[in-house]
């Protein structure tokens, strides 16, 4: 899934079990992951979708992060 059309989901990511910096989907069989960076040195979140790598500054309104509440 490619992540212009990602940004429009509504999506609800799961807390990763073992990495707390990462929360994840399962979106076509693919495992992708949205990281919490290093805040204001970098951008607040990078996607990691396979090679696909982007930096973002902040969620779209459409998705929920699991143990952060944030929408």
């Amino acid at each position: 899934m490619e992540i212009s059309v990602l940004m429009k989901k509504d999506i609800f990511w799961k807390i990763h079990p073992t990495y707390r910096r990462y929360w994840y989907i399962e979106a076509e069989g693919r495992l992708i992951l949205l990281r919490i960076n290093n805040f204001p040195e970098e951008l607040l979140f990078t996607i990691i979708n396979g090679l696909d790598i982007v930096d973002i500054e902040d969620t779209p309104s459409n998705w929920t992060l699991e143990n952060l509440g944030k929408k």
